[in-house]
């Protein structure tokens, strides 16, 4: 019988054929996304971008970002050693913080620096800069005498040095930035100079020095022959747009620039001069009210102040091209004045930092330098007795109780 023969025939070559397509595929799919994230590695390196921040590590940073980095860090530092201070007095681990420790003055001297860390921490947020990653530089105090025994190597004193120190730098670096940064910094600014008044005032020291702005630089203001006429708007619209500018639209020109490129400035600076007229003029009305000789001659001083900021407020007129004319004395006053002249007067000083904050960032050259100095000192007028200083002293407020001049809105 004869036996079948199976053959058996080799695997066919072309058999895998599919198998084969499918891997190469797959290797080619691989290096397409290999070849793409290259390239995009290399866009990324190409802009010096960190990968995960978003953030150029070569970029420098503008001294806006500079103050207002340092500036936050100053505070988040002071926010801490004037909380640590507050626990040390209160746990009677640090009694040469007065020069003549007591249980009361101990406490509210304690009580302070524990309000002082709660403002400091609410400067350091609203002090953040948003896309920045720089962490700032606290600027450095002045020395203190080096005795052990002195009221300078006490820690009360050294914290009102640092604060007094970081204030300063705030102000000064108010008069570079540009203006939404320098708003920011003269309101916080002065309000750790007044802490910093407070502090010392609580601790027995001698007051810390004030910080004074610097000489502007001369040169042209910009102005042609002739240009320096009646331009400004109405005392009323200058009055409004000061009291409800924002960082959004503040200036950030150069101080040799003509009225025509700055006119929120002008606005802003003659709004200035209204208030402090309207402020006299209520203070005035007040004086013939009052039955008081104590309440008339403190009337009388504060009437003085106000006359003496809108004459120098005058001064600055031609630094925006416009003429050093002294507004009429027109005010109208709020209807509830008649009745209650103490609390009008109360609130229409509390409203008067909002017009410097917003002029602070309006203007520029020395109209920028006496707005930060007006705002500085009314921050001390306001809050040196008051129960608690704000964090940024005429950023919220709503200038509503300000005297408008007459015939306007």
């Amino acid at each position: 019988m004869a036996l079948s023969k199976v053959v058996k025939k080799p695997p066919s070559r072309t058999a895998p054929a599919a198998g084969r397509a499918g891997r190469a595929t797959a290797v080619l799919g691989g290096v397409r996304r290999t070849t793409s994230l290259l390239v995009l590695a290399g866009v990324v390196l190409s802009f010096n971008l960190v990968a995960g921040n978003g953030s150029a590590e070569d970029r420098p940073a503008s001294f806006s970002e500079i103050a207002q980095t340092d500036a936050r860090a100053a505070a988040v530092e002071l926010a801490g050693q004037a909380r640590r201070l507050s626990e040390e007095i209160s746990s009677g681990r640090s009694r040469q913080a007065l020069r003549s420790p007591g249980t009361a003055a101990s406490a509210s001297l304690a009580d302070e620096l524990n309000s002082q860390a709660e403002i400091l921490g609410e400067q350091s947020a609203l002090l953040t800069r948003t896309g920045s990653l720089r962490r700032g530089t606290p600027p450095s105090a002045a020395p203190v005498p080096d005795s052990s025994s002195g009221p300078g190597s006490e820690p009360a004193a050294l914290y009102v040095q640092a604060l007094a120190a970081s204030a300063r730098s705030s102000m000064d670096a108010a008069l570079r930035a540009d203006g939404g940064t320098a708003r920011l910094l003269a309101s916080t600014g002065a309000a750790q100079q007044t802490l910093a008044l407070r502090a010392a005032q609580a601790a027995g020291l001698d007051a810390p020095t004030l910080w004074e702005p610097a000489a502007a630089a001369g040169g042209s203001n910009g102005c042609s022959d002739g240009q320096a006429g009646p331009s400004s708007p109405s005392s009323g619209a200058a009055s409004s747009g000061a009291a409800h500018a924002g960082v959004a639209s503040e200036s950030n020109a150069s101080p040799a620039a003509g009225p025509e490129d700055r006119p929120d400035a002008a606005g802003a600076l003659q709004g200035a001069i209204d208030a402090e007229y309207g402020a006299a003029y209520a203070h005035e009305v007040a004086m013939a009210r009052t039955s008081s000789a104590a309440t008339r001659t403190a009337l009388g001083e504060t009437r003085e102040d106000h006359l003496a900021a809108g004459a120098r407020g005058v001064l600055l007129l031609p630094e925006l091209c416009l003429p050093a004319l002294t507004p009429a004395p027109a005010y109208s006053l709020p209807a509830s004045f008649s009745d209650d002249p103490a609390g009008d007067l109360a609130d229409l000083e509390a409203a008067l930092p909002a017009v410097y904050a917003d002029l602070a960032g309006l203007g520029t050259g020395s109209v920028r330098a006496w707005a930060v100095d007006r705002l500085a000192e009314l921050s001390m007028e306001l809050y040196l007795e008051d129960a608690s200083v704000p964090a940024s002293p005429g950023l919220d407020a709503e200038p509503e109780g300000l005297p408008r001049a007459a015939g306007t809105a």
